[in-house]
């Protein structure tokens, strides 16, 4: 630890911890050895650190996410991390997770970020959409629904998607410079508050698009 850190009150110390806590993209996958999920994202840095940053923090992320056969063993900030729903679950691990989500888990999450793809177009949305619906709606405090866009869609033999598959996704509100952007056209980010106006998710505050691809 900090020679300056160690010289603060421990209370000014433990708000420092969690104040270093920055919204991760959580992508919760299903496991190819048993029937539950693992997470697709590293722990934040502070759950590490030391035992002080540990105690700071520990708190935040509950284990969640089980069933009664498979034990709570994700660890999510309700109030930060960002849920995302990939298109990589397929039809059968999206079903899957989405019942074992715990009422009290629904009404806790603030942040999802849903694959484009689930909401008409590469898979059948009719038997995905109904199911999305009624989750989103059970989410009572939903801060934000994030419509992810992937921008390697379109690419030749879809190489990005194969090369970066495990690799972490990472969203962008815009064309912004960065040298990993796909060599692709990509299209302008749908009007996504009228495009899904007829949802009536009422208790969403926000419903935004983003552009997402998997940074190795």
């Amino acid at each position: 630890m900090c020679s300056w850190l160690t010289s603060l009150p421990p209370e000014i110390r433990f708000i420092i911890w969690r104040l270093s806590l920055s919204p991760p993209v959580v992508e919760i996958l299903a496991s190819d050895f048993c029937d539950g999920f693992y997470l697709q994202a590293a722990l934040p840095v502070a759950l590490h650190v030391c035992r002080e940053s540990r105690q700071a923090v520990e708190t935040l992320y509950p284990r969640c996410f089980g069933s009664f056969l498979q034990p709570e063993r994700i660890r999510f900030n309700f109030d930060l991390d960002i849920l995302y729903l990939d298109l990589s679950q397929e039809e059968e691990g999206l079903h899957h997770f989405l019942g074992i989500l715990k009422e009290t888990e629904l009404i806790r999450l603030k942040y999802v970020a849903i694959d484009s793809a689930y909401l008409g177009g590469l898979v059948d949305s009719h038997l995905q959409i109904p199911a999305l619906k009624r989750a989103l709606k059970a989410m009572t405090n939903l801060r934000e629904m994030i419509v992810v866009c992937d921008a390697t869609i379109g690419e030749n033999d879809n190489y990005f998607v194969r090369r970066h598959r495990r690799a972490q996704m990472k969203f962008y509100a815009g064309r912004d410079a960065e040298d990993n952007w796909p060599p692709a056209d990509i299209e302008e980010l749908p009007n996504v508050q009228e495009e899904y106006r007829d949802w009536k998710l009422s208790n969403v505050m926000k419903v935004t698009a983003m552009y997402g691809w998997r940074v190795a």
